[in-house]
């Protein structure tokens, strides 16, 4: 198979989202494609080559309520990608999802970090995502010592069943500061405080340790954020609840941000107040402008 511009492109989300619907690959690559034919035909003969794999488990997009299978790189679509880019950091990007029983989750994931791409060109270059590390994928990708690379799952010495387990994590930089945001993608699956009480451990022990610093050693805070993203403000609100009650006394409660989905745009995302919090009543913005 000769690679057309456009199948380059596809790898390319592929590896940058991870895991993908063909809805949401037709709307990054293929726009005009008003029918889906040409993005089925292009992923296919893809799919036929061995650069990108479908997965059978049927998911539904989280934008529009499809059914659709998705799709992540193959080990050759990743190969491709290094050599075509000449690129060795793109030979450790994930191909393989941990969770395959949870492939609507990842879609939803992939359809936040679009969010936070489209609303970083709408800012004009005032904030910029500088790092997005899914759950699957390697923290320290550089890292020459293949021992010493590592994931978000950090697991804490002492207390095996004590994990600290996020969705995924970004770093923004707004002026000098780069904050370290850790995301949770909640589709609503589970009771609000079962999802709090399994959560809270994690992030409260992370948080003593100060372990983004090790994460992402170029934030310039002491602390971070843990930004749970709700497909509604209902699940929202209830969120909200759940964590400020589990966290009541402890400092990590400051850390918490819940935005509900269905209010964000690009246009809205980083400066409108959005976000609500379990230490105060008050809605804030992902980031307060100076």
């Amino acid at each position: 198979m000769i690679l057309q511009e456009r199948d380059i492109e596809v790898l390319s989300y592929l590896a940058r989202y991870f895991i993908l619907t063909a809805a949401q690959i037709r709307e990054l690559c293929f726009p005009d494609d008003t029918t889906g034919r040409v993005t089925r035909r292009r992923l296919n003969k893809m799919v036929h080559d061995g650069f990108a794999r479908r997965r059978q488990m049927q998911v539904v997009n989280p934008l529009t309520g499809a059914a659709s299978p998705v799709y992540h790189l193959t080990a050759d679509g990743r190969t491709f990608l290094a050599a075509h880019f000449d690129d060795d950091l793109l030979l450790q990007k994930p191909v393989e999802p941990s969770q395959p029983q949870h492939l609507f989750h990842y879609a939803a994931v992939s359809e936040t970090h679009r969010l936070f791409d489209r609303a970083v060109a709408a800012a004009g270059g005032e904030v910029q995502l500088k790092r997005w590390v899914n759950e699957d994928e390697i923290v320290n990708p550089e890292e020459p010592d293949k021992k010493s690379r590592h994931l978000l799952r950090t697991a804490f010495e002492g207390d095996r069943n004590l994990v600290c387990l996020p969705d995924g994590a970004l770093v923004l930089q707004y002026k000098d500061q780069k904050a370290v945001l850790y995301l949770e993608q909640d589709r609503d699956t589970y009771f609000h405080d079962r999802v709090a009480a399994r959560k809270s451990p994690g992030y409260k022990e992370l948080l003593l340790r100060t372990g983004h610093k090790k994460h992402f050693p170029e934030t310039t805070l002491p602390f971070f954020y843990v930004l749970f993203v709700a497909p509604n403000t209902k699940r929202r609100d209830q969120l909200r609840l759940a964590f400020k009650k589990k966290n009541d006394g402890h400092d990590a409660k400051k850390v918490y941000r819940f935005l509900a989905f269905d209010e964000a745009s690009e246009a809205n995302l980083f400066f409108d107040p959005l976000c609500v919090c379990c230490h105060h009543d008050n809605r804030v913005p992902i980031v307060q402008r100076s």
